[in-house]
């Protein structure tokens, strides 16, 4: 690929299921590797975007008997300075208490809003797989629009080093 054209890639961390619920509605290449933090981002710009997944089930696990870990990857996730997470349900199932939980609807939006005020990190209630993955998507290639020539200039200055290192080893 040329370096003037360089194309975004979401990355898919190791540990989701594959194939990936959401990859099917992505746009754009996908590969697969290991993140520190979150679930989705781009190829190679792990350190300033990071997206987490949740279905309803597992976020209202992570604010019970997951809230420890949970909150440990979202204190990790403040280093990210685009980090957000994406639920595939509404606020009214949350409301209506529809999750497999004893967790009260009142406490189960009491701890979304308090984890979102405390770590500055935006939960956003997408519905439905398809839609998560639509919004997924346009987060990261929003952010990869407006931080192309950063990028592109990194990149080619990596290339650049490589080769360098390359020539001299010869």
């Amino acid at each position: 690929m040329p370096s003037d054209d360089l194309q975004p890639m979401i990355l898919i961390d190791t540990r989701e299921p594959a194939p990936h619920p959401w990859a099917s509605y992505f746009s754009v290449e996908t590969v697969t590797g290991t993140l520190p933090t979150g679930d989705l981002s781009l190829s190679g710009c792990e350190e300033w975007i990071s997206i987490e997944r949740k279905t309803m089930d597992d976020l209202i696990g992570c604010l019970c008997q997951g809230r420890e870990r949970f909150t440990r990857e979202l204190q990790r996730a403040q280093r990210i300075p685009n980090f957000s997470v994406i639920v595939e349900a509404s606020y009214r199932d949350v409301l209506r208490g529809d999750y497999r939980s004893r967790m009260t609807p009142v406490s189960a939006w009491g701890s979304i809003v308090a984890l979102q005020e405390r770590y500055r990190i935006p939960f956003y209630f997408a519905d439905d797989v398809p839609t998560s993955a639509r919004l997924a998507e346009s987060i990261l290639l929003r952010w990869f629009r407006e931080h192309q020539k950063a990028i592109t200039a990194a990149v080619k200055g990596a290339r650049a080093a490589t080769a360098t290192r390359r020539t001299v080893q010869v």
